[in-house]
């Protein structure tokens, strides 16, 4: 009896797993690729943030219906010249030496959203200190769609 019990569970845990996810291959999915460099000088206060909208003239009516949108950030060529891409959003620990000597550490966190035609990307200190611009950053927009 505790064995048929024990297969029924985990049937049923089988079937719960099996019956929630659908997969979709979607074969030959287009996807367009654009690149962006982002001035000190774009960025723009936003709350307790900072704002930069990308023009994506790819993003149409039917991507944000039917595709995806993903943006990563390029951080310049290492020792060896090769450059590394890191997907947002993403956080960083920052280091900043404090007006009285010493360092103290804080978060950027970068993330974005977007609609027809434009990204918008954000940067946000932890400590939301907004006295110093975003450095210039490299961005690179994928789309996807079906």
């Amino acid at each position: 009896m505790k064995a048929l019990k024990t297969l029924f569970i985990a049937l049923a845990a089988a079937l719960l797993l099996t019956g929630c996810s659908k997969e979709y291959y979607v074969p030959s999915t287009p996807m367009i690729k654009y690149d962006y460099d982002v001035r000190s000088s774009q960025w723009q206060l936003y709350g307790d943030c900072y704002c930069a909208t990308l023009d994506v003239p790819g993003i149409t009516r039917s991507v944000v219906n039917n595709g995806n949108v993903q943006v990563s950030r390029c951080y310049p060529g290492d020792n060896n010249g090769v450059d590394v891409w890191t997907p947002l959003p993403m956080m960083r620990v920052e280091v900043a030496e404090a007006a009285g000597g010493g360092d103290y550490f804080y978060t950027t966190y970068i993330d974005y959203e977007w609609t027809v035609g434009t990204v918008n990307i954000f940067v946000t200190m932890s400590d939301l200190y907004t006295g110093d611009v975003p450095a210039d950053m490299s961005f690179r927009v994928f789309i996807t769609e079906q």
